[in-house]
């Protein structure tokens, strides 16, 4: 699964052009962020990435459509490209019948973002995601149990939710801090793995201090060889791995 699709270059993260890199570096799976305008647009963009991106402290989600698209995005150098933040809408249709897609952060509009995925008759494509928190998952049960459903899980006590709501769960993203995480014993994922759950972790490094997969993560794997960070993960029982380099990743697990 790439993260934001893949972003390098003139080419930058949640727009088309990732994408599209992401799909021509062989990802099966494509993280898109969802932020929504004040008058109730979607764009593919992780709101707290704006100084990057946009050159801007102001957060996306206090602006209105028009004051969004005015922005121009900025590439890995910080240069201006000639491209503006991308609207969800026309990443959905570029994407049409090309892979899955991993819809990241609509949890906080629900019922927009679930009349948007309608609206492209896209259902089949899409994995929504969130915490498992109550109000999300009753939202989520009442407005779309249809939907493929991958919660966000940070504590084994959290894998209770599986039980608690009518969801199409197909998958479970596990974030562990420690290789020795309650949440990674043997028993639990058997457990997971038998409720016909995809079991998903994040190799992903976001920076020298977040830790999402016990540092058994792209830079290590990349740095110093991928067998015992990525391979641990596959060993482990990962089905789905979310990354920044995701030829990279998809030529080592050809090669196991």
């Amino acid at each position: 699964m790439a993260h934001r699709g893949t972003a390098g270059g003139n080419i930058v993260q949640n727009t088309i052009g990732a994408f599209e890199n992401a799909l021509k570096h062989g990802a099966d799976i494509v993280e898109v962020d969802a932020s929504m305008s004040t008058d109730g647009i979607f764009y593919a963009f992780h709101d707290g990435m704006e100084p990057v991106v946009l050159g801007t402290t102001t957060n996306i989600r206090t602006l209105d459509s028009k004051e969004i698209d005015s922005l121009w995005l900025r590439n890995s150098n910080f240069e201006i490209k000639k491209e503006r933040v991308n609207r969800l809408d026309d990443i959905l249709e570029y994407l049409k019948g090309r892979c899955l897609i991993n819809i990241d952060r609509g949890w906080l509009n629900w019922e927009e973002i679930i009349k948007l995925v309608k609206r492209h008759n896209m259902s089949d494509q899409i994995i929504l995601k969130s915490h498992p928190v109550p109000e999300y998952l009753k939202a989520l049960e009442d407005q779309a149990a249809e939907f493929m459903f991958m919660p966000i899980i940070t504590s084994a006590e959290q894998t209770g939710c599986f039980d608690q709501y009518k969801i199409n769960w197909v998958a479970a993203e596990l974030v562990f801090e420690d290789v020795n995480s309650p949440l990674i014993e043997e028993d639990l994922i058997t457990h997971l793995k038998y409720k016909g759950l995809l079991l998903c972790c994040n190799p992903i490094t976001l920076n020298d201090w977040i830790v999402l997969t016990a540092k058994m993560d792209d830079n290590h794997s990349i740095l110093y060889g991928p067998d015992p960070y990525w391979g641990w993960c596959i060993k482990k029982g990962f089905d789905i791995l979310q990354t920044d380099w995701p030829m990279l990743l998809k030529s080592y697990i050809k090669s196991l």
